[in-house]
C-alpha cells in the first residue's frame, strides 16, 4: 500500500521504540501534537475569513444584513466593507479611514472613530495570531527533529501518532464544553469571548449609532463559528485516521 511505503518499515521495531521513548520524547510529541491542532484551528480561522468564495456575501443574502443597517444599503457595500475590515485586520491595509459605503444614497467613510479603535484591537488579536501560528511551525519543526534524533522515524511516526490521539482527546473535551456553552447561550459566549482577549470595552457597540453591530450579526457570528469549527474538525479526523492506521499497522 502507498501508505506502507510511505511509512515503511525499518529495521529497529517501531512498538519497541515506542516502549523506549523517554519523557523528554513523550512530552514533546504532545506539545507537538497540541501545537499542530492549533495550527489547524488558525488555519480553518484564516480559510473562512478569505479562501471560500462568497462565503461573506452568501452569509448576508441569507439574513438579508443589509436591511439591518441603519438607513438603505446595499449587498454589494456590505460585502466590500466587510472585506476591506479582514484586509486591515491581517494588515493588508493600513487603515480604514478610507472604506466607503452608500446609505440612504450618501456616500461616506463607514466606520465611526469607535468600531475603528475596536478593530486596531482586533488587528492586533489577528497579529498576534498569525506569529504565534508562525513560532508553533517553527517549534513543532524543531520538536519533531528531536524526536527523530531518539527514536529514528518508524518510532517517531508511532509516538506522534500516539500522543496525537491523546492531545485530541483533551481539545476535544474543552471544545466540546465550548459548543455547549455556546449552543445553549451564544450572547453569553460571546461576550466572555470579548472579555478574555480585549481588555477595555471598545467592543461593546449599539445598534442606534454603530452600524458594525448591525452587520456583524450574532448568526453570522455563529455560522462562522461552525464553518471554523467545521473545517478544523474534518482536518482533525483526517490525521486522527492516519494516527490510527500507523498504530495498527506496528501493532502486527
Amino acid at each position: 500500500m502507498f501508505l506502507d511505503r510511505l511509512f515503511g518499515k525499518s529495521e529497529y521495531d517501531g512498538q519497541n521504540q515506542i516502549r523506549e521513548a523517554g519523557t523528554a520524547e513523550k512530552a514533546s510529541a504532545f506539545i507537538t501534537a497540541l501545537l499542530v491542532l492549533f495550527i489547524l484551528l488558525t488555519t480553518a480561522t484564516q480559510a473562512l475569513c478569505f479562501w471560500i468564495p462568497n462565503w461573506w456575501r452568501n452569509e448576508y443574502a441569507k439574513y438579508d444584513t443589509p436591511s439591518n443597517v441603519r438607513g438603505e444599503m446595499s449587498l454589494d457595500d456590505a460585502v466590500s466593507i466587510t472585506e476591506d475590515m479582514l484586509n486591515y485586520c491581517v494588515g493588508r491595509l493600513d487603515t480604514l479611514d478610507d472604506s466607503m459605503a452608500t446609505i440612504d444614497g450618501v456616500t461616506a467613510p463607514f466606520y465611526t472613530d469607535r468600531e475603528k479603535q475596536h478593530l486596531s484591537d482586533c488587528r492586533v488579536l489577528f497579529h498576534k495570531g498569525l506569529r504565534a501560528r508562525a513560532i508553533s511551525i517553527l517549534l513543532s519543526v524543531g520538536l519533531l527533529i528531536f524526536i527523530y534524533v531518539h527514536l529514528g522515524g518508524r518510532g517517531t511516526m508511532r509516538l506522534m501518532a500516539s500522543a496525537y490521539l491523546k492531545a485530541l482527546a483533551s481539545v476535544l473535551l474543552i471544545a466540546v464544553i465550548v459548543a455547549i456553552a455556546a449552543a445553549v447561550d451564544f450572547t453569553r459566549a460571546f461576550t466572555i469571548f470579548h472579555k478574555i482577549f480585549f481588555d477595555n470595552d471598545l467592543w461593546i457597540l449599539y445598534p442606534e449609532q454603530d452600524n458594525l453591530i448591525n452587520i456583524m450579526q450574532e448568526d453570522v457570528f455563529s455560522d462562522a463559528a461552525i464553518w471554523i469549527g467545521g473545517m478544523w474538525a474534518g482536518a482533525c479526523a483526517a490525521l486522527a485516521a492516519l494516527s490510527v492506521y500507523v498504530l495498527k499497522r506496528d501493532s502486527k
